[in-house]
């Protein structure tokens, strides 16, 4: 499972690679050509310096997308946290309901109110009320999992960047070698 990956990681990353690159640039000094140095120099300045801004572009890149992203999640957590409350609200306001109309049942005073009569059918009071409750439970369910699948669908692509971060590794380790067998 791949594992989130913050700004602040990247950048020190990027500054510990910048780093290394200049400590490689500075201690390798050219033997007797000064003109060859003159023209290694400024190709290998523009190569690093092309490689550093790619890749505090695709690091830039990374850390909006994935911040959007989660900002996003936490505000619908967050609707998903008050919907909750609202529904559990609801659910005490009508449970108190149902123990006053059971107390009520115990009397038998009046049958007729627990019930709703339409033309072909009767329809019992206290089953339109589960049925509600049944309904707000699965469209609650049907939220969370859309949630659920949209975090998958951000981890996988946060996946994918990672798999990416060996290549661009790979390039700068190859310009590397480059550098050093031109000398």
């Amino acid at each position: 499972m791949a594992q989130s990956v913050s700004n602040d990681a990247l950048w020190e990353k990027l500054s510990e690679v910048d780093k290394k690159l200049e400590r490689l640039f500075n201690t390798q000094k050219p033997s007797n050509l000064d003109n060859e140095q003159a023209i290694i120099k400024p190709d290998f300045q523009k190569e690093r310096d092309e490689i550093v801004s790619k890749l505090e572009r695709y690091i830039q890149g990374l850390g909006t997308h994935c911040d959007s992203h989660f900002n996003v999640i936490h505000k619908d957590i967050e609707q998903l946290e008050k919907d909750t409350e609202g529904v559990y609200k609801i659910l005490s306001c009508l449970s108190a309901i149902l123990k006053e109309t059971g107390e009520q049942s115990g009397t038998k005073q009046d049958d007729g109110k627990s019930y709703l009569n339409f033309k072909l059918f009767k329809l019992r009071k206290s089953s339109l009320v589960i049925a509600i409750l049944g309904l707000l439970v699965f469209i609650l369910t049907l939220f969370c999992m859309k949630q659920q699948n949209d975090y998958v669908l951000l981890l996988d692509e946060n996946y994918k960047r990672n798999m990416a971060m060996p290549a661009v590794q790979a390039e700068t380790d190859s310009l590397e070698t480059v550098c050093k067998r031109n000398k």
